[in-house]
């Protein structure tokens, strides 16, 4: 690999090809992590969005060490759960990193772990552009249901269902669903999400303890 075919991989970092300060350790990182792919003798390489510029340097170079080319799957990643960080007045949504075990859910997480996570999640009201729980509902929930249904008191406005994402979103920008609420629907239907693959699964206490213990 050339140094100018590394630095074209640098933007999974969050750099730009055209920063004149990089460390030599993030320079060795897109090599390792395509050598990982190839230790892990993988088949089928499966990652965000983030991650295609490391696929295509595996697609480009393991044909010439003679290395197995994985198929690679890309898909959306989720925004992370902590508060949005402000560069040049505009705000960035981290993704879920298992760096930090609060930014994110996973498929390990207990139900009272999830909704807990959920509950502390960052949601302003109104904000619709920086929301990961609307996210969340939009990429995930409605994915997996038809209607999302609102339980709450009639003081409050009483229970209210939404059959599609515009619905949802529409009355949260018009500050019709408070961010609580928002918050316990989704934590209670990701749970319906999660806890049967989890459960099929079935990790035993020694792996679920060794997952835990890799945060």
């Amino acid at each position: 690999m050339s140094i100018a075919r590394t630095m074209r991989t640098l933007t999974i970092m969050g750099r730009s090809e055209d920063d004149t300060k990089i460390d030599v350790a993030k320079l060795l990182y897109p090599a390792m992590q395509a050598v990982d792919i190839h230790s892990l003798d993988v088949d089928i390489a499966h990652a965000g969005m983030d991650q295609r510029k490391i696929h295509m340097l595996v697609r480009e170079i393991f044909p010439k060490m003679k290395w197995k080319v994985p198929v690679s799957v890309h898909h959306k990643l989720l925004p992370g759960l902590s508060k949005p960080t402000d560069s040049d007045n505009s705000q960035i949504l981290g993704k879920m990193s298992k760096s930090d075990p609060n930014s994110g859910i996973f498929i390990h997480n207990t139900d009272d772990e999830i909704k807990k996570k959920i509950s502390k999640s960052w949601c302003e009201e109104e904000n619709i552009q920086s929301n990961p729980l609307l996210e969340i509902a939009k990429t995930i929930i409605f994915h997996e249901f038809n209607e999302i249904n609102i339980e709450r008191p009639e003081k409050y406005g009483g229970n209210v269902s939404y059959y599609n994402y515009d619905e949802l979103q529409k009355d949260f920008a018009e500050n019709k669903l408070h961010p609580g609420d928002l918050k316990q629907t989704v934590g209670n239907y990701l749970v319906k999400v999660i806890s049967p693959i989890r459960e099929k699964l079935n990790l035993s206490e020694e792996i679920s303890e060794a997952i835990k213990r890799s945060f």
